[in-house]
C-alpha cells in the first residue's frame, strides 16, 4: 500500500477532505505518510515526557500543591499533549489499519475502529467540534506564553523571575523555556507543517439550529467557542481559590487589585485568547498560501490524496 493512499471519503458536496483524514496528511509533499507518522510519534512522545518533568517541577520545586491543576499553563500543555496524542493515534491508524470496516467485527476490529479517525457526519458535527479542540490546543500554548513574557514576567509575578531562566539549573531552564517557548514553537510546527486542515471559513450559519449546517468549521463559532473556554477556565481559577486558597494569577485577585481590574482581566483574558487565535489563523493561511503556490508543480492540497 502506498504512503499517501487516502482511506477516508472525499466530501464531494464541498469537494473537500473530511478534518479527520487532513489531520492524518501534511500538506507538503516532502512530508510521506511514513515520514508524518515517525514526526507525530516523536511529538507526542517529546509531549508526553515533558509533560511529566513539568509536573513534577511544580509538585516538587514549586511547591504549587494542587493549585498545579489550576495553572493555565499546565492545562495549556495538557490539552496539547491530548492532541498530539490522537492525531499520531489516528494517522498511524490511518496508514496501517485502514480496512478494519470491512473486516468481521472481532475485538481487534473494534479496538481497530476505536482508534481510527471517525467519520464526518453533519448530524453530530464531529468535525466542528474536533476543529474547535484542534484550535484550542494550538492556541493556548500561545496564550500562556504571551501571559508569562508580556504580563508575568514584567510586573514581577512569574513562578520564575525572568532573570533566573538561566543559571539556576537546567532544569529550572527546561521548565520555563518548555512551558513558555517550544510548546508554542510546536503549535506553529502542527499547523504550518504538520496538520492540512483548513483555516475556519467566516460562516456563521452553524450557530443557527433551524438552518443547514453542513458547512466548513465557521471562524464566527470557534472564536466563539475559544471565548466560552476562556470564560470558563476564569470559573475554573476561582474554583481552584476556594480549593487551594491561592488565585493563579495576581490580577484575578480583588485583594491585590479592585474589582473593575479582575473583571477587565477577565474580558482582557478572553480577547487574547482570540488574538493568539488569528496568530494561528494567519500561520494557516501563510501555509495554504505557500502550498497553493506549488500545486502546478506537486506540492500542496492538490497532492492531498483523492
Amino acid at each position: 500500500m502506498s504512503s499517501s493512499t487516502a482511506l477516508l471519503p472525499k466530501d464531494r458536496k464541498k469537494d473537500d477532505h473530511p478534518i479527520f483524514l487532513r489531520v492524518c496528511h501534511s500538506p507538503w509533499i516532502s512530508i510521506g505518510q511514513k515520514a508524518l507518522v515517525g514526526l507525530r510519534s516523536l511529538t507526542a512522545a517529546y509531549l508526553l515526557v515533558s509533560f511529566l518533568a513539568l509536573i513534577k517541577y511544580e509538585l516538587e520545586r514549586n511547591k504549587a500543591g494542587l493549585v498545579t491543576i489550576f495553572k493555565f499553563s499546565n492545562i495549556a500543555c495538557f490539552i496539547q499533549l491530548l492532541y498530539h496524542a490522537i492525531a499520531a493515534t489516528y494517522t498511524v491508524m490511518h496508514l496501517y489499519y485502514p480496512h478494519h470496516g470491512s473486516q468481521p467485527k472481532t475485538w481487534k476490529t473494534r479496538v481497530q475502529r476505536f482508534l481510527s479517525p471517525p467519520r464526518q457526519h453533519s448530524s453530530t458535527q464531529n468535525r466542528t467540534w474536533f476543529s474547535i479542540f484542534y484550535s484550542a490546543a494550538n492556541t493556548f500554548p500561545l496564550v500562556s506564553a504571551a501571559i508569562h513574557w508580556f504580563v508575568l514576567v514584567p510586573t514581577k509575578h512569574a513562578t520564575i523571575p525572568g532573570d533566573h531562566t538561566f543559571g539556576h539549573g537546567w532544569y529550572t531552564t527546561f521548565f520555563v523555556l518548555d512551558k513558555y517557548a517550544i510548546c508554542a514553537a510546536i503549535a506553529f510546527f502542527e499547523v504550518f507543517f504538520l496538520s492540512s486542515i483548513k483555516r475556519q471559513e467566516a460562516n456563521l450559519t452553524l450557530l443557527l439550529p433551524h438552518m443547514q449546517a453542513n458547512i466548513l468549521q465557521p471562524l464566527g463559532c470557534h472564536l466563539a467557542g475559544l471565548v466560552f473556554l476562556a470564560f470558563l477556565y476564569i470559573g475554573w481559577t476561582y474554583i481552584g481559590y476556594v480549593v487551594a486558597d491561592k488565585y493563579v494569577w495576581w490580577f484575578l485577585d480583588h485583594k491585590q487589585v479592585k474589582w473593575e481590574y479582575v473583571v477587565a482581566s477577565w474580558f482582557g483574558f478572553a480577547a487574547l485568547t482570540d488574538i493568539c487565535f488569528f496568530i494561528i489563523y494567519g500561520i494557516a493561511g501563510l501555509r495554504e498560501l505557500c502550498t497553493k503556490k506549488g500545486e502546478h508543480k506537486s506540492r500542496g492540497y492538490q497532492q492531498l490524496p483523492q
